[in-house]
């Protein structure tokens, strides 16, 4: 198990050497981490190859505004986004997340079975994202399908077919926002300058894919390991149905037992030392904050999932300095909610008997599926035949 393996190198090498993807250094413990995350003018957060870029290969060589930029420029884009991130403004979306849920939710109830991972985390998460992206809202279903089918592919060939049509109309967004009143968060991107320059359409463009990724990806993993531990532990279920006002811990404990992000890449600006490694200019870097987050310098029980937590935000699960979640506020209040829909529309709603759950590793951590049955109205339970 990768958590196993990460608590080894903790103890023995927290800065691993690694030939894979033509080299770099895994970083696994908490103090180190933070400190990286912190320290922008030493590890610059424009990295070839490893973190965001592995999502986008094609666009490697394109630096995404916000994403992969350091300070100063960084600021400018993070301003420029961060009236659409506030907590009034996540706010304001609550009765969108909502209605979304509900509406999804309401095609699986009568069904007594589902894969929560594509038949709803991924499909509310897709719809969130491009409403906030600013899609047009006679095309978000559609934008919404292609994001899944992007992201979900099975081969290069189906992620080439969705990523292009995707970009045609991530082009078409720039296109119509490029001097017009802000509106959404892309139009503010796009409209924003740094020293006087505008982003390019290419370092658009992946900036949009990096928004979806991050929007869809991160959020439908988060909403779908929780919805495992709920799944999972029918006592656990049962005490935060009863008290709703438990979510908002359910979902921060979740965030930091199984970070979603599970990792992000930092270029070296100049030689420096980190635990004993010697790092050398253009070296890089993977931050494990999965790792950190399980780190027992922080947290001495970490791999427990537990709501009683003296200090539950003690973690890393949003990220740190600089590039800490712009959109956290959103992503606590869209998981919550969600699994507050989720609770009332399923009920009871339990993994499939002998369930053995498979989770991706990589720059996100999630699982592949999660097959679940709960009782429908005549009071019966979907059998595994359906």
């Amino acid at each position: 198990m990768i958590h196993e393996r990460t608590a080894e190198l903790r103890e023995a090498c927290p800065v691993a050497r690694s030939e894979a993807y033509g080299g770099f250094f895994v970083v696994t413990r908490a103090r180190e981490i933070d400190a990286v995350a912190k320290a922008d003018d030493t590890f610059s957060s424009a990295v070839e190859g490893l973190g965001a870029t592995m999502v986008l290969p094609a666009l490697n060589r394109v630096t995404a505004p916000l994403f992969e930029s350091d300070r100063p420029a960084h600021t400018v884009w993070r301003r420029a986004m961060q009236p659409f991130f506030t907590p009034a403004a996540a706010a304001g979306l609550e009765p969108a997340v909502r209605r979304l849920a509900r509406e999804v939710l309401d095609g699986l109830a009568p069904r007594g079975r589902a894969d929560l991972v594509a038949d709803f985390a991924a499909v509310v998460s897709s719809l969130v994202t491009v409403t906030l992206l600013g899609v047009p809202e006679v095309r978000r279903a559609e934008i919404a399908a292609l994001t899944r089918q992007l992201f979900g592919a099975a081969d290069a060939e189906q992620a080439g077919a969705a990523g292009g049509r995707l970009a045609e109309v991530l082009a078409g967004l720039v296109r119509e926002r490029r001097g017009a009143p802000v509106r959404d968060v892309f139009g503010a991107v796009v409209n924003a300058a740094v020293d006087g320059v505008p982003a390019t359409d290419d370092e658009l463009l992946k900036h949009g894919f990096l928004m979806l990724a991050a929007g869809t990806l991160t959020a439908s993993d988060t909403i779908a390991n929780t919805a495992y531990v709920l799944a999972s532990d029918a006592s656990l279920r049962a005490r935060v149905t009863a008290d709703r006002s438990l979510l908002g811990a359910v979902v921060e404990e979740s965030v930091r037992h199984e970070s979603a992000v599970a990792a992000t890449g930092r270029t070296v600006r100049h030689g420096t030392r980190l635990a004993g490694a010697d790092l050398q200019a253009g070296d890089r870097l993977l931050l494990l904050w999965g790792s950190a987050n399980r780190d027992r310098a922080v947290f001495e029980d970490g791999d427990r999932f537990r709501l009683d937590r003296p200090h539950p935000t003690r973690h890393l699960g949003w990220g740190a300095g600089a590039h800490h979640c712009l959109g956290k506020h959103l992503a606590r209040l869209q998981v919550r909610v969600v699994l507050d829909e989720l609770l009332d529309a399923l009920g009871d709603f339990a993994v499939e008997p002998g369930f053995v759950p498979r989770r991706t590793f990589g720059v996100l951590r999630g699982l592949t599926a999660l097959p679940v049955r709960w009782t429908v109205d005549d009071g019966l339970v979907a059998s595994p035949a359906g």
